[in-house]
């Protein structure tokens, strides 16, 4: 157990992740996270989970707390800013904090638009020149910045490539169901599931493309980002990011 040392300063960063019901994913992502961490300074270092019963955000924040850090950096190990990123962590991290009125903490910005992150998109979708391909993330109802972000992501993406991409949500205003029943049934259509990893969301976008597809849709399907380790580079990034403004701030 460590103890708390009053009066010190120390800086450490938290990696919060959604989490996984299959536990082979956790693993892949603690593994990503390590490659992080281990290009990072900070003492301190700690990945949770935000839907997991142990490795959650207060247990993980107390742990840290309990280590000596006074100020965390919080990255949101999130593709695009919605619910997650701006209700529930800094939620679940005040109600922890709230005790510890000495201790700060700053938020970086999902880092799903960084060039490191859609450039393995780029490289798995490289092979299809003749086809329209939906790049389709996760969307929200709620949230208009990760259509934004996404939809200018995929403009860069196409000026470089020339390849016919369409911006696309699995849930919000960029519904991809919306997208496939304006598309004709004689275009050969990708779906590039753009998630850290496969899992039940990218199940749900397989499974409603089913009545497309047997409705004589060509749909077929790339891999998702696969937690490529070529990503890391962008939550470095905004690590570097945070950092700055969080100088800029307390120097204003």
């Amino acid at each position: 157990m460590y103890l708390l040392l009053r009066g010190r300063h120390m800086k450490g960063i938290i990696y919060i992740a959604h989490g996984s019901k299959m536990p082979d994913k956790n693993q892949l992502f603690r593994e990503f996270v390590d490659n992080i961490i281990s290009k990072r300074p900070e003492t301190v270092q700690q990945l949770a989970f935000l839907e997991k019963d142990d490795e959650n955000v207060p247990i993980i924040t107390r742990r840290m707390v309990d280590a000596g850090v006074t100020e965390f950096l919080v990255m949101p190990m999130l593709l695009f800013p919605a619910m997650h990123a701006r209700e529930d962590i800094p939620a679940q991290l005040n109600d922890v904090l709230k005790d510890y009125p000495h201790i700060t903490y700053h938020i970086a910005d999902c880092f799903g638009d960084e060039p490191s992150v859609y450039k393995v998109c780029e490289r798995i979708i490289s092979g299809f020149k003749d086809a329209t391909i939906l790049i389709t993330a996760h969307g929200n109802k709620r949230f208009t910045e990760p259509d934004e972000r996404l939809t200018k992501m995929v403009e860069v993406m196409q000026q470089t490539s020339g390849q016919n991409l369409v911006p696309a949500m699995l849930y919000g205003n960029l519904s991809f169901e919306e997208k496939l029943k304006t598309m004709d049934k004689q275009d050969k259509i990708i779906i590039m599931p753009y998630f850290l990893f496969d899992g039940h969301l990218v199940r749900k976008i397989k499974r409603l493309s089913q009545p497309f597809i047997e409705a004589g849709y060509d749909i077929s399907f790339t891999e998702t980002l696969d937690l490529d380790f070529a990503m890391t580079q962008g939550v470095l990034n905004k690590l570097a990011q945070l950092e700055e403004d969080a100088y800029v701030s307390s120097h204003a």
